[in-house]
């Protein structure tokens, strides 16, 4: 049974693309310096994304009706009022958590700069320390690379032996018909 890939990369953009109008966020090249750098990644651009879209208190009212658009807002406002108390505490846990989300982020990408200067120096001291066992290892890795190209070619005259034998197996039965 095969599966089909999920296209998670235009799932995201589109996402996007439909919840940054409703949430009150401007494209981010719009904003201020700090967000308008090229995300270089989509972590960045996520969180580019929560520091833009933190206060849902201070979203914009309007009303798109025309008779009734002043009303619209007046009765937005009020709700607005109502619900402050719980608005402020939604964009301080928001703050919260884009700071969190932030030091995280930044403290997994020194980690893995570490990681990779770690991995390079352990590779270049047991190539120059040890140049019997890395000599060892390119052997292997050639042999190894020799051996899937002749897999390659078994699979391949299987196959070829695999479409004879079909044919031969159809001409057969066409003969017996």
């Amino acid at each position: 049974m095969e599966y089909e890939e999920i296209p998670t990369q235009k799932i995201i953009h589109k996402l996007r693309q439909t919840l940054e109008p409703r949430i009150g966020i401007a494209e981010l090249s719009l904003l201020g310096t700090e967000n308008s750098t090229i995300a270089q990644n989509e972590d960045d651009e996520d969180i580019a994304l929560l520091k833009a879209g933190f206060d849902i208190y201070n979203i914009p009212i309007t009303s798109y009706q025309r008779r009734l658009g002043s009303a619209v807002i007046v009765v937005r406002k009020i709700v607005r009022k109502l619900l402050r108390p719980v608005l402020e505490r939604q964009v301080i846990y928001n703050f919260a958590n884009t700071r969190v989300v932030h030091t995280l982020s930044t403290q997994l990408q020194k980690l893995q700069e570490n990681q990779q200067t770690i991995f390079e120096k352990i590779e270049s001291e047991f190539s120059s320390e040890y140049p019997e066992v890395t000599a060892q290892l390119e052997t292997q890795q050639r042999a190894i690379a020799t051996f899937q190209s002749e897999i390659e070619q078994i699979k391949a005259v299987q196959q070829q032996h695999t479409a004879i034998l079909e044919k031969i197996t159809a001409q057969l039965l066409d003969r017996q018909k």
